[in-house]
């Protein structure tokens, strides 16, 4: 197990209904993934389209002077998926169930990003 698998696994194993927890970066390429239960979704295939909005994203609001992007998500009938810029050039996503608690991913999403910001430097 990798030192970055572990702080992973400890997320979904911390949010009910989470399906999958993943580091990527914002060029699409996944780093690590701890998949918690496997489904019908392609994650990977989807995460990696996520990069590309989450990349828009941060742009636009760094144009508009909104500040520093520091989550969004995305609700599809099928999954919710939150995303939290873990620096520059990674962010971790955790993909949910739609019954999961949202409230609860946030929370772990939030207090597991910085365990992973000197992994990442």
């Amino acid at each position: 197990m990798s030192v970055l698998s572990a702080p992973l696994e400890r997320l979904c194993q911390r949010v009910p209904g989470a399906l999958a927890a993943s580091i990527m970066g914002l060029d699409g390429l996944p780093v690590d993934t701890h998949t918690a239960s496997k489904g019908d979704i392609d994650l990977s295939s989807l995460l990696v389209e996520y990069s590309s909005t989450l990349a828009q994203v941060r742009e636009s609001a760094q144009m508009f002077a909104a500040g520093a992007l520091e989550e969004i998500s995305i609700r599809a009938e099928n999954l919710t998926t939150i995303i939290r810029p873990i620096t520059t050039e990674y962010f971790l996503a955790l993909a949910l169930l739609p019954e999961a608690n949202f409230g609860k991913g946030r929370y772990h999403l939030r207090m597991t990003a910085p365990e992973l910001v000197d992994e990442l430097s």
